[in-house]
């Protein structure tokens, strides 16, 4: 299969049991089951990580985490897919807005166009800065200030990510200048569907919901993330309509730029491919939000093809997101690269069978690892060295550890995974310190990355 274009979008913290087109009961995304029904879809599909930071290195450059320096800074010993899709000829383009992907990071090595857009007065975002470090964050007016601003970021141009809408124009701008002049690769990645959930009233009176007041958004994203644990039944059941919410408006604003390439004649020739970066929890577990922990919640992902000789199919065999690069490769005809990890499942999108690879999941700088396959999850809190063993198949919640009653799977497990920081070791580098802007700072505050 040849193809001359490439569009890869990722929503952030997108769970797979979220989109319409794997079976939720709320039509959250119309444009891409429409999609899917023309499309591979992919039922089983894993992050190799839980959180942006560490799962992004395995989308863009087909390396795990801790390899080649760590993710703080991505070193030029990585395979990068934008550079090596340049390197054959593509005009590469990515529009985001997550303060963990940008060129500070050298997340724009290979890209022609990088563009990180932020919507909002820093000016403001600076002052709530200056206002939080001088007060106590157990005390009751820090709290009052984090709902204040809860309020004020909904009510005005405060925003710590640019929105779909922005993101989607952009793509589309460009598509209807530039698209026909070269062979492209173009990266969107969406962050509506993170912390905050702040979903616009028509998007929920789409759902066949009624919107909420601001008030009450704004009082269930600051529970949610200073006081998880004290949220209701009935909270928690808001907070995922909100969630919910912001996946319908991003298939909107995904639907305009696919639209866009059918209208100007470039779809036929293009792959599209539509995946997340990790999920979210919403309480399973006990935790919300996308802490450092490796369970299913946070990583089972959304996977959609759509292309060229792709026929409509559901593929039930797990694959991770570190597989992307390879297969994207081979898609388009080029020679992976060495350093690439991971299998392509290209011929997966032709019917025909491979060996399932076992997903190597990392967090935390490499102190919690676990193994995925489609019947077991293993979990080695490497620090503390306990692990656990889960077998999907009776125990899909992952509520029962049974590695006493497997010890051979088990072992099998624990081998890969001491195999894999064994290649950490091998691929260990120096890279260089990223100071983070007071910009990006503030931007990580507000999507909850920092206390």
């Amino acid at each position: 299969m040849d193809s001359e274009n490439v569009l890869l979008i990722t929503v952030d913290s997108l769970r797979a049991d979220h989109v319409s087109f794997a079976g939720h009961d709320r039509p959250t995304t119309p444009f891409l089951s429409s999609l899917a029904e023309e499309s591979a879809v992919f039922t089983d599909v894993v992050a190799n990580a839980p959180n942006t930071p560490s799962s992004f290195p395995a989308i863009l450059t087909s390396t795990h985490a801790q390899m080649h320096g760590g993710y703080d800074y991505l070193t030029a010993e990585r395979p990068f897919l934008a550079e090596e899709l340049r390197r054959a000829g593509y005009h590469t383009l990515g529009f985001h807005s997550n303060p963990h992907l940008g060129s500070d990071h050298n997340y724009d090595k290979g890209f022609d166009r990088f563009e990180d857009s932020a919507e909002g007065s820093q000016s403001v975002a600076s002052l709530k800065d200056r206002v939080e470090r001088r007060l106590d964050p157990d005390s009751r007016l820090y709290k009052l200030l984090r709902r204040v601003w809860h309020h004020l970021s909904m009510s005005t141009d405060t925003g710590a990510y640019a929105g779909a809408g922005t993101i989607s124009e952009k793509a589309v701008e460009w598509i209807e200048t530039e698209g026909s002049n070269s062979n492209f690769f173009m990266w969107l990645h969406y962050m509506d569907v993170h912390y905050p959930f702040t979903p616009d009233r028509d998007s929920l009176l789409e759902l066949g919901m009624e919107p909420f007041s601001k008030s009450r958004i704004a009082e269930l994203n600051a529970r949610m993330q200073e006081n998880p644990e004290e949220l209701s039944e009935s909270e928690v059941v808001d907070l995922l309509a909100l969630y919910d919410g912001e996946i319908r408006y991003t298939d909107a604003q995904i639907r305009r730029v696919v639209e866009v390439l059918e209208a100007n004649g470039l779809l036929e020739d293009t792959i599209v491919i539509l995946t997340a970066d990790h999920g979210e929890a919403f309480g399973e577990h006990g935790q919300f939000g996308h802490h450092p922990e490796l369970y299913d919640e946070l990583l089972k992902v959304p996977l959609l093809v759509y292309g060229p000789d792709v026929s409509p199919r559901r593929v039930s065999q797990q694959v991770s997101l570190i597989d992307l690069g390879p297969t994207i490769y081979d898609l388009v005809g080029i020679d992976t690269p060495s350093k690439v990890q991971g299998t392509s499942f290209a011929p997966l999108l032709a019917g025909e069978q491979i060996d399932e690879p076992v997903a190597v999941i990392t967090a935390a700088r490499d102190d919690r690892l676990a193994c995925r396959s489609s019947e077991w999850k293993y979990f080695w809190r490497v620090d503390e060295d306990t692990t656990e063993l889960y077998d999907l198949t009776s125990d899909p919640n992952e509520t029962t550890d049974v590695s006493e009653q497997h010890p051979d799977v088990a072992d099998s497990f624990r081998e890969i995974l001491e195999a894999h920081l064994e290649r950490v070791e091998e691929t260990k580098t120096d890279s260089p310190e990223v100071t983070e802007s007071t910009e990006a700072k503030q931007r990580l505050k507000d999507l909850g990355y920092v206390d």
